[in-house]
């Protein structure tokens, strides 16, 4: 077998795929710091090295590690050895973007890592993310699959079952109890109209933005 050298960006490109999982080539020129040439370079060659592939038939390409990639980052593949599914790697995506667009107004905002938040006694579901800001939880509920508007009266008091590899604490925890912030974004400006009306009527603290979506189908 024969050896194989990574340049810098190479490394870096690669790096950000095992953080973010799936992500697109514009969101990994903004968190690896490169032009979009240098990506576009690392991208390539390390798919020539067998250690990333692009999920065909979709632009913007969505970016993953392969088996090589996954064993010589010694991390699992998001699906095992299964098939990804296109809503969880189009989520993925569209949280990566969300992600971008609050650190325009919040420069170190992050989303946490989900074992971060199993520590706190939280198990989000499909659509629940957090992150912090100025140290305090920002919850974002984010909708890329046409939610029912409903969910964002019912998110934040839903009793979490603890994972209890990472916690033992007593009793059940809710999004309310630890956020600071309730933040709901979607990608369909008909569910935007929908769900602001919803939060209107109930009074409900929640801030409503728009996401553009990645993908037109």
């Amino acid at each position: 077998m024969r050896p194989v050298y990574l340049s810098p960006s190479q490394q870096t490109i690669l790096n950000q795929i095992k953080r973010l999982v799936y992500a697109t080539e514009r969101q990994l020129e903004y968190w690896s710091g490169y032009t979009q040439s240098t990506v576009s370079k690392a991208l390539s060659s390390l798919r020539a090295e067998r250690l990333i592939q692009a999920e065909k038939g979709v632009l913007p390409n969505v970016w993953i590690l392969t088996r090589s990639g996954s064993r010589a980052l010694d991390v699992p593949l998001p699906s095992g050895f299964r098939k990804s599914s296109w809503s969880v790697m189009a989520h993925t995506c569209h949280r990566n973007q969300c992600e971008i667009l609050l650190r325009e107004s919040h420069s170190d905002f992050r989303f946490l890592e989900k074992s971060s938040l199993y520590r706190l006694g939280l198990n989000p579901s499909h659509g629940e993310h957090a992150g912090m800001q100025d140290g305090k939880i920002v919850f974002v509920l984010l909708d890329d699959y046409l939610m029912g508007s409903d969910r964002i009266s019912t998110t934040l008091s839903r009793g979490h079952k603890k994972n209890e590899k990472y916690c033992d604490l007593k009793g059940a925890v809710n999004w309310r109890m630890v956020s600071h912030r309730f933040l709901v974004a979607t990608t369909n400006k008909a569910q935007l109209e929908k769900h602001g009306r919803w939060i209107n009527r109930r009074g409900l603290e929640a801030e409503l933005f728009y996401l553009p979506p990645l993908w037109a189908f």
